[in-house]
């Protein structure tokens, strides 16, 4: 192999190993947009000025109370497990739980974070608190919540995935 090639080979290999980790430290890379909701239970329609509620699946709850202008989101409440289901597991090694913006259609908009655990959340630090305020997309009229974590038991032999997309 002459030099010239050499060279080129490495310096793609570089760029590509630079790209792929920037793009990896990027929280957007993932994203849900235009996925659409099936499960229309769990769509929340929007109303201007205050209003609150519990949004349940069988391992988390989300009790939130929200202040909507013609442009904002306001946000505030708790992320709880639920139903024993955690019972056995001592922390979480991540739990991410995001915002979803939908349009009459059901489909995403646009996805944010609402909250994040960090690593090794102690599982007895439930409930999480969230106060975040978000500019409201255009064509939005519903909202709903998606999450993805994994709990840990002990000494980390035992753990479980828990997600849920509407």
């Amino acid at each position: 192999m002459n030099t010239k090639t050499y060279r080129f080979l490495k310096m793609f290999f570089l760029i590509m190993i630079a790209s792929v980790s920037l793009t990896g430290c990027n929280g957007r890379f993932f994203t849900y947009k235009e996925a659409a909701i099936s499960q229309p239970d769990y769509v929340i329609q929007l109303q201007q000025g205050d209003q609150q509620g519990v949004w349940k699946t069988n391992e988390l709850a989300l009790n939130y109370k929200y202040h909507m202008t013609p442009e904002t989101l306001k946000l505030h409440g708790s992320v709880d497990m639920v139903g024993g289901f955690y019972i056995g597991f001592s922390s979480t090694d991540r739990l991410v739980v995001q915002l979803l913006f939908l349009d009459n259609t059901g489909t995403v908009i646009d996805d944010v974070v609402l909250y994040s655990a960090d690593y090794k959340h102690q599982i007895h630090m439930f409930p999480m608190n969230f106060d975040k305020t978000f500019p409201i997309p255009e064509n939005t009229s519903a909202i709903s919540f998606t999450y993805d974590g994994k709990l840990v038991a002990g000494g980390g032999n035992t753990a479980t995935n828990i997600m849920f997309f509407p």
